[in-house]
């Protein structure tokens, strides 16, 4: 089957570029070019807001093939050992959605079904997207929409996203200004790593946080003073694997994550870094292993995500710390924000136009995101753990956002 509408190269087949894939093949023909070789994903767990879950909901997404783990609980304790907070909580009445937690490789699988997968299979019009892997774009001309391969080859489209992740190739193309090529260091790493259900219960049999008869819980523990440690723990994978997610100062790491921004993390050093935490996360933390150190990287806001026939999402234009746990819903809003593109009659020349309309929508979000993720680093407080929840997991959606844009109006409005 042939497809009409635009042509759209895609740069990057993480959540970000293969779920905006996914919105787009509806009308429009789109290639992904993705660097690695297969589509298996790295890294952790990832937790996604009422605001990604409820967009999430009208593509087709079913939490159960992703062992999402919905949140039902919140657990929060001080380096003294002190519970400062324990709450039910129901977000889907709350928030209109729920907040889930699942594994990033399965998330990142689902949404390349989702994008690739026969319509007649999704009950979706249009044709699956085509993800060429191993594919290196090394030059974007932004105003034309043309991307250079590693070899020379040469790829055109009437619109070209680039969700190239932290370290985008796109991004100081785009904004014009070669201060935004890197993302900084933002001052701190994390120690990601995840461990079975059944080796965990085997050393702590009555594990609460593993009971899969009781509502998800999200464990964290804060040092609430300036160095600005914290420890997050919860399930995912329908509670068959738990997800460690340490915070610390950079200063006080032995390890050098600089140069390569991650590193093998160590156990010993770990436990250093948390040796005045409660007793009970030490045991569990004694456990660890093939723990990565991740150095966290921080982008101011850009001036602008667009360019010609080029448009940055996801890290690519507003990386950030997860401090507010956002990065994969921002790159949820981001993919739902192609939703401009499937409206009746869009051609060619309107590209640069729509382009300016999502930019108008997603760039003062992201940014607003980005600053209260920057505020949120410095918890004195467990109420200053969830102080912009309510900002956050609150958005309309690209079309609504645009209207209240146009007419003046705010855009979050509680």
């Amino acid at each position: 089957m042939t497809q009409s509408g635009l042509k759209v190269t895609i740069i990057g087949g993480g959540i970000a570029g293969s779920l905006a894939a996914r919105v787009l093949r509806e009308q429009h023909s789109v290639t992904v070019l993705e660097l690695s070789t297969d589509p298996i994903e790295v890294g952790a767990a990832i937790s996604i807001g009422p605001n990604g879950t409820r967009i999430l909901a009208k593509l087709n997404f079913d939490p159960t093939r992703t062992g999402s783990v919905p949140v039902g609980n919140l657990r929060t304790w001080n380096k003294a050992g002190e519970m400062v907070r324990d709450i039910e909580v129901d977000y889907a009445q709350d928030y209109g959605s729920p907040w889930l937690l699942q594994h990033r490789a399965d998330l990142r699988a689902e949404f390349l079904r989702l994008a690739t997968a026969r319509s007649e299979e999704l009950g979706l019009k249009g044709v699956p997207a085509i993800v060429r892997y191993g594919t290196k774009a090394v030059d974007i001309d932004a105003e034309t929409g043309t991307v250079t391969l590693e070899g020379g080859e040469k790829v055109d489209a009437d619109l070209v996203i680039a969700a190239d992740g932290v370290k985008s190739i796109a991004r100081a193309m785009v904004v014009g200004d070669d201060a935004f090529k890197s993302a900084r260091p933002s001052g701190l790493s994390a120690f990601r790593f995840t461990l079975p259900r059944e080796e965990i219960l085997e050393k702590i049999p009555d594990f609460r946080i593993l009971d899969k008869s009781k509502p998800g819980m999200l464990k964290t523990v804060f040092s609430f003073d300036p160095s600005r440690r914290s420890a997050v723990l919860y399930p995912c994978r329908d509670f068959e694997l738990l997800n460690f997610v340490c915070i610390v100062p950079d200063d006080i790491l032995k390890t050098a994550t600089t140069e390569s921004w991650s590193a093998a993390g160590d156990v010993e050093e770990l436990l250093s870094c948390f040796q005045d935490f409660p007793p009970w996360l030490l045991d569990i933390l004694k456990l660890g292993k093939n723990i990565k150190l991740w150095q966290l990287r921080d982008q101011d806001p850009l001036p602008t995500y667009v360019r010609g026939k080029t448009v940055l999402i996801g890290d690519a234009a507003h990386a950030m710390t997860p401090h507010q746990g956002q990065g994969g819903s921002q790159s949820i809003e981001d993919a739902e924000g192609f939703e401009l593109f499937n409206r009746p009659g869009v051609s060619p020349a309107d590209v640069p136009r729509i382009l300016k309309e999502f930019d108008s929508v997603r760039r003062p979000r992201a940014s607003q995101i980005q600053d209260n993720t920057r505020q949120s680093v410095n918890k004195k407080t467990v109420g200053d753990i969830y102080r912009f929840q309510r900002y956050n997991w609150t958005y309309p959606g690209v079309i609504e956002g645009l209207r209240r844009v146009q007419a003046g109006e705010e855009l979050i409005q509680f």
